[in-house]
C-alpha cells in the first residue's frame, strides 16, 4: 500500500520530456511510481487541472552571484525548491559578452545597491553554463 497517490495531475517531471496527465505514488517519503499507479493508498489526492512538479519552482531569485560561491543555493534548496529561475530581477550574469562586465556591475550597483567591488571580485564572469 502506498502512503500517498496523487491522481489525474498534469505531471511535469523535470526531465525535459513533455508534460502528461497521470498519477504519482509516494511510499516511505520516496516517489515510487509515476504514470499509471496501481494499488491502494492511505491518502489519495485528485489534482485534475493542476500541475504536479518535483518540488517548488522559485521564479524570482537573486542568486546570480550566490550560485558561484554556494553550489547548493541553500536558502532555496533547504526549503524544498528544486528549480530556480535565475535572473536578478531580470538581469543575469551569464553568459556575459567579454568586455561588458562593467556594464552589469554598474547596473546591479545602481538597481540593487550591491557594491561594485563585491561583484567584480566575487564573480567569475568567464562562466557561460552551470551544471
Amino acid at each position: 500500500m502506498h502512503d500517498l497517490v496523487i491522481r489525474n495531475g498534469t505531471v511535469v517531471d523535470g526531465s525535459g520530456e513533455s508534460r502528461f496527465v497521470g498519477d504519482l505514488a509516494v511510499s516511505d517519503g520516496v516517489v515510487t511510481e509515476v504514470g499509471e499507479v496501481s494499488g491502494p493508498a492511505r491518502r489519495t489526492i485528485d489534482t485534475e487541472g493542476h500541475l504536479v512538479l518535483p518540488g517548488w519552482v522559485d521564479i524570482h531569485t537573486h542568486y546570480d552571484g550566490q550560485a558561484t560561491w554556494d553550489p547548493e543555493v541553500t536558502p532555496s534548496s533547504w526549503h524544498g525548491v528544486t528549480t530556480a529561475v535565475f535572473g536578478n530581477c531580470g538581469v543575469g550574469f551569464a553568459p556575459v559578452k567579454p568586455g561588458t562586465e562593467d556594464f552589469l556591475i554598474n547596473l546591479m550597483e545602481g538597481v540593487e545597491d550591491i557594491p561594485g567591488t563585491v561583484l567584480a571580485e566575487g564573480i567569475d564572469f568567464r562562466w557561460e553554463t552551470f551544471p
